[in-house]
């Protein structure tokens, strides 16, 4: 009986036939996407190296890796560095607040990329991963910064010495720097100072004020160099400043005394007169030779008449 039921069943076997289905993926399956974001950032700092290297401290605790990264330095001094960095994305807010706190963000922007792993189409279940942040990072000096401002003047005072004592310790309350200072003392006892400053747009107005106080305001102009494509704090944005203090002379110097213009016309005079000389010198030089030509002739002719009277 056994052995009849398997004939039976491998005779079903042999005659029976398998199906196979297939069918197309759902494309309407949500897709996984990978999100990419570049970051570019520009700082203006005092002083270039110590920032750069502060930017390499900073990242040896966190989760970061340098891809490149240059310190560039012309003949005049100027210096930039250049880094790109690759910011795990849990870390990278932080890490650019930190690095922004480090100068003053002349420019800051972020480029996101979303790029499409499976699947397609958007949908509320689709998975987002972030890749790891990029960023590029661009630290020059702070003297390079163009000025939103620029304001000129001049101030007369009967001291400059202490005027410019005071406008020093102004600019350094004010947050400013002094970017460079000359002073002169004429012969006639003027006393001249050029300075130029730069402080920040937020204690502009303070400091102008200050300078009002150091003595009567001549010249001032201004000029107002807006950059819209910057994403800078106008408040922190540096301000300009040239100025001239210089006070009137009090003392007739030699130069310009009553025995200088003695001198002086007595020395024009002797100058004159020696020219003078010199003239008649030269007329003498020329017409002598002539002079003694023309007598020797007419003692000549004297002397023929003479002879002939005599005969």
């Amino acid at each position: 009986q056994m052995q009849g039921e398997l004939k039976y069943y491998d005779a079903l076997v042999q005659y029976a036939t398998v199906t196979i289905s297939l069918a197309e993926k759902d494309l309407d399956e949500p897709a996984a996407f990978l999100l990419r974001e570049t970051a570019n950032l520009s700082l203006f700092a005092e002083d270039v190296e110590k920032t750069f290297a502060e930017v390499k401290s900073a990242l040896q605790n966190a989760k970061a890796q340098v891809v490149q990264s240059t310190l560039e330095r012309g003949n005049s001094g100027q210096a930039t560095a250049r880094m790109t960095l690759l910011l795990a994305p849990e870390e990278s807010d932080v890490v650019i607040a930190r690095i922004k706190g480090m100068g003053r963000v002349q420019n800051f922007n972020v480029q996101t990329e979303r790029v499409a792993q499976n699947g397609s189409g958007m949908s509320e279940t689709a998975k987002v991963e972030r890749d790891k942040v990029q960023l590029n990072l661009v630290i020059s000096r702070t003297g390079e910064e163009q000025p939103v401002q620029q304001t000129s003047l001049r101030i007369i005072t009967p001291s400059v010495p202490k005027q410019v004592e005071q406008l020093k310790a102004a600019v350094a309350q004010a947050d400013g720097a002094l970017r460079s200072s000359t002073f002169s003392r004429n012969p006639d006892g003027q006393e001249v100072a050029n300075l130029t400053l730069r402080v920040p747009m937020k204690n502009y107005a303070a400091l102008v004020a200050n300078i009002d106080q150091l003595g009567e305001v001549k010249d001032l102009s201004v000029q107002r160099n807006d950059q819209p494509g910057t994403t800078a704090n106008p408040a922190t944005a540096p301000a300009e400043i040239s100025l001239q203090i210089y006070s009137p002379g009090k003392i007739v110097s030699d130069e310009t005394g009553l025995g200088a213009t003695i001198r002086r016309t007595l020395g024009q005079n002797a100058a004159a007169l020696m020219w003078s000389a010199r003239m008649i010198g030269v007329a003498i030089a020329f017409l002598a030779p002539w002079a003694l030509a023309l007598g020797l002739l007419g003692w000549l002719v004297a002397r023929f008449a003479k002879r002939r009277g005599s005969r």
